[in-house]
Order: structure tokens, then sequence, then C-alpha cells
């Protein structure tokens, strides 16, 4: 493969995974799970859902793919080298996530000290984070991997959306008024079975 086709590539799997939660970013990391046999970190119809839809889908399994062979050639940064590297951000970096019927299943999967996702993503805009979601606030202390989604495909910098994933430390829990902060240390990726 060449270095184009590998430029052309990631920025295919970068857009379509910006192309809104439902229709981008949800099934790639639906396919990443399936690639890697990693359970997502709470059960639900929709989550069983798009990983049945995506192992039927032969350009959102190749996304995923896609993506998790760059994150494996990413270099690590923490949030302050992220903005530096980019240009965006203060240093503070994470995902916000709305309340729902998964809430205790998340509060059960934070008590277990580790949160995995093959891939997900994350905000170097706190507001933007938490426009997503507010009842959780995931945000990543320490260097992790991460590809600047935007780069690669030209696409929404607004919302400095780096795609990142692995397995991660739960380091504190705070709970609040606001919801719930938690802190996450990046441990290693989650790559597929050789």
């Amino acid at each position: 493969m060449t270095s184009t086709a590998t430029n052309d590539e990631l920025r295919d799997a970068c857009a379509a995974w910006q192309d809104g939660r439902d229709g981008g970013s949800s099934p790639i990391r639906a396919a990443a799970r399936v690639l890697t046999g990693t359970k997502h970190y709470f059960e639900a119809d929709f989550i069983d859902r798009y990983e049945r839809d995506a192992s039927a889908n032969a350009l959102t399994m190749a996304r995923a793919q896609t993506l998790l062979a760059a994150l494996a050639t990413s270099p690590t940064r923490d949030g302050e080298g992220w903005a530096e590297r980019t240009g965006f951000g203060s240093g503070w970096v994470g995902r916000g996530i709305k309340s729902g019927a998964q809430d205790p299943q998340i509060n059960a999967a934070l008590n277990t000290g580790f949160i995995t996702m093959p891939l997900w993503g994350l905000s170097l805009d706190r507001d933007v984070a938490r426009s997503y979601g507010s009842a959780f606030l995931f945000q990543i202390e320490g260097p992790f991997p991460a590809l600047p989604a935007w780069e690669a495909s030209g696409l929404k910098s607004d919302e400095r959306e780096l795609i990142t994933g692995g397995r991660y430390a739960v380091t504190n829990v705070a709970r609040g008024p606001e919801g719930v902060v938690v802190m996450l240390h990046f441990l290693d990726l989650v790559m597929p079975a050789a």
C-alpha cells in the first residue's frame, strides 16, 4: 500500500467518523469492538445493533481497521502536548456522556477501575465535550496516542476532536451536582488479534 493510499484511507475514515455519532463514529467504534473482540463498557440493544450492522459492512470494518492501525503508529502526548501540537485548546481533553438507562452500568464499570474502548472520540474543547452530555465527563490525564480528526479530513476543526482509544485506568471519580467527573489514565491500545 502506498503512502498516498494510506493518506486517502485515513482521510476517508476520519471524514466518515465525523459524519455524526449515529451515521459516523458509532458504527466505526462498533466495528473496532468487533475487530478486537472487546465488549462495550455497558450493554444496550442499540450497542448490539451497531455491532451486528458493522460486522456486515466491509467498508465500516475497513475504516475501523485504518484508524486502529494509524493509532498504533501515533505519538503519545498529554493534553497540553496535543493542544500545542494542534494549536487548539488549553490542555484539557475529554468526553461528555448524557444520562440514560445505562447510568448504573457505567457506574459499575467505573467501579472496576478500568474502561476499555478500542476507538472513541475526545475533544480539546470542554464546551464541545459537554455538548454531547454532562451526566459523565471523562477527562484524560497523562500521555495518550491520538489522531486529530480534522487534520486528516479537513472537516469540523471547531469540534477539536481527537480519535483515540485503548484501555484506561480510572484514577478518580468525583460525583457532584454537575455530574460525575471521571479521570482516566491511558494504559495501552487494544488491537485486533494477529
